[in-house]
């Protein structure tokens, strides 16, 4: 058990870093969907031979060809859209803080498609969660258009995300982790490249710490990281994988201030506790009524 926390602890602290590499890379030189494109063709160079390594094999069904690719599309190609557009217009710890209400708004969403009864203790997480999403928006409309809408841009892919989840979640019982993520990166590619090819920078201007922070998003925060929390996924329940999320905004936060000279907005600090408080309340009483 001791080696699937340390590999938890790692994906989400390397997780949450991954908003400080993304906001060097791009303040560096490289547009939004380049960024984009460069990190997949790096990840999906990493991820499709260790597959085949491992797996011998990368089999798709012909069935699950337009749920992958719709998987892909969502999860990578529409949500780093409006990942990085968000980035290059708001802080990094606004950022993260609004993207960890995916799991509530997640659960949302089932309740909603999947006619799942919510309990009180859910209905009032999913409310606190809002209005700390909501905090944060605010907040950011306080400080100017620019920062409104990169904001609302992170909420775009939160949305875009959950959209993901519901894609990909028949795949999970037929693929494992490792060959979905290097499916899904090769889906991504078909779409990346025309929307890189829309949104042109000049690569060679680019400094070698832009696309140091480029190959470590690839790497580290794509196709290692991807690995190890499908790994540790089989010997940890959902609830106890769900906790670690909290150390994404922590990291991002820490990172944000140290690194890039961030302030913290009392919108942001109020929306945060606010966000991961609710994401505690919600898993505490799952627990419960698990045990």
């Amino acid at each position: 058990m001791f080696r699937q926390v340390l590999s938890m602890v790692f994906c989400n602290v390397m997780w949450g870093m991954s908003f400080i590499a993304s906001k060097h890379a791009l303040t560096s030189g490289f547009s939004p969907m380049m960024l984009a494109l460069a990190r997949y063709v790096l990840a999906a160079a990493c991820l499709v031979p260790i597959t085949l390594l491992k797996e011998k094999r990368m089999r798709l069904h012909r069935a699950d060809l337009v749920p992958m690719l719709l998987s892909g599309i969502t999860g990578i190609t529409l949500y780093y859209f409006f990942e990085y557009q968000g980035i290059q217009r708001t802080s990094t710890v606004n950022a993260s803080l609004i993207l960890a209400a995916i799991p509530i708004m997640t659960m949302a969403a089932e309740a909603v498609i999947d006619r799942k009864r919510m309990k009180g203790v859910q209905i009032a997480g999913a409310a606190i969660s809002v209005i700390g999403t909501a905090l944060i928006v605010l907040g950011g409309a306080n400080e100017g258009s620019a920062t409104l809408l990169g904001d609302l841009c992170i909420l775009g892919a939160s949305v875009v995300w959950v959209a993901y989840i519901f894609f990909s979640r028949k795949l999970r019982g037929r693929y494992s982790s490792l060959a979905m993520n290097s499916w899904q990166a090769v889906a991504a590619l078909a779409t990346l490249i025309p929307m890189a090819a829309l949104d042109p920078c000049d690569l060679s201007a680019i400094p070698a710490d832009g696309w140091l922070a480029a190959a470590a998003l690839a790497v580290i925060c794509s196709a290692l990281c991807y690995w190890l929390y499908g790994n540790a996924l089989y010997e940890m329940s959902p609830l106890a994988s769900a906790i670690y999320i909290n150390l994404i905004p922590l990291t991002t936060i820490i990172g944000g201030v140290l690194l890039l000279g961030e302030t913290l907005t009392w919108q942001a600090v109020a929306g945060g506790v606010m966000i991961i408080g609710s994401i505690f309340l919600v898993n505490t009483a799952e627990g419960n009524h698990e045990g």
